[in-house]
């Protein structure tokens, strides 16, 4: 994945005003570490890493399109061959970058960040409405000005005045109303919706799950933000724990940085 970053600087130097852009593009490849007891092969745009031993079969893939500092998406495929049940969870992965670890998210963690987004939404709404309601239903207010002079033995004085009418319109009050009701409405119902598709974007994310003997389990997870500090290689290592047993799965992500430095004047 491609992602283009520029910088400009200026300076004077001997009287002449020097500018210039210096772009960097970055170019990051996604591709699995082989070691002795894993095997890699790729589909459908997953990079998978697979082993095996007598009681499981483990399979890890990560999506190859990855832009530096984006969350890593993944999958755990499991075949429980042993003749006991077993329980995994996403506290049973861990996932180091380089000799940073990062963490992985929960599907509880998920789910409350789409309720909370959501009732924020609902919230901003509710407060606008309200505001747009009381601005409504507030009076028209007509103010007119006035001057005169007035003569009399004494002289002459000056004098200037003012008043203002307020007038209300039931109708266009009500309209009004009527129009702000439905725009909120519309926006909660729109919210309802985005909700719902978030949460249905969950259907086959990890969750805690007892695999039997001779079945196969398979669900999905992300990590949180990863870190790109410029190096040409970071690596990214999956441990899973099963039971006693412990799987490594390594990846590693290949930047290609390029410097231009563009002179302007």
């Amino acid at each position: 994945m491609r992602v283009a970053m520029k910088k400009c600087a200026g300076m004077f130097f001997l009287g002449a005003f020097l500018s210039g852009c210096a772009s960097q593009s970055v170019q990051t490849e996604l591709a699995a570490v082989d070691d002795g007891g894993s095997q890699s092969y790729y589909a459908s745009g997953w990079i998978v890493q697979s082993q095996k031993d007598a009681e499981h079969l483990v399979e890890l893939a990560v999506h190859e399109a990855k832009q530096p500092w984006e969350e890593v998406t993944a999958v755990l495929y499991l075949e429980n061959r042993s003749d006991e049940p077993l329980t995994v969870s996403i506290n049973d992965i861990t996932l180091q970058q380089d000799e940073r670890q990062i963490l992985l998210r929960s599907y509880a963690e998920l789910e409350q960040q789409y309720i909370k987004q959501a009732q924020s939404r609902r919230t901003a709404i509710a407060l606008g409405a309200l505001a747009q309601s009381l601005s409504a239903s507030q009076p028209t207010t007509t103010s007119s000005y006035g001057s005169g002079t007035a003569y009399g033995p004494g002289g002459t004085v000056n004098y200037y005045g003012s008043s203002t009418t307020y007038s209300r319109d039931p109708a266009a009050s009500a309209a009004a109303q009527a129009q702000i009701q439905s725009s909120a409405q519309s926006g909660i119902a729109n919210i309802r919706s985005d909700l719902q598709q978030n949460l249905n974007s969950l259907e086959g994310y990890l969750q805690t799950t007892t695999v039997f003997p001779g079945q196969t389990f398979m669900g999905r997870f992300q990590s949180a933000m990863t870190t790109f500090d410029q190096r040409p290689e970071s690596f990214y290592t999956f441990t899973v724990e099963l039971g006693e047993e412990s799987y490594e799965f390594t990846f590693v992500e290949k930047a290609n940085i390029e410097n231009n430095q563009r002179k302007l004047f």
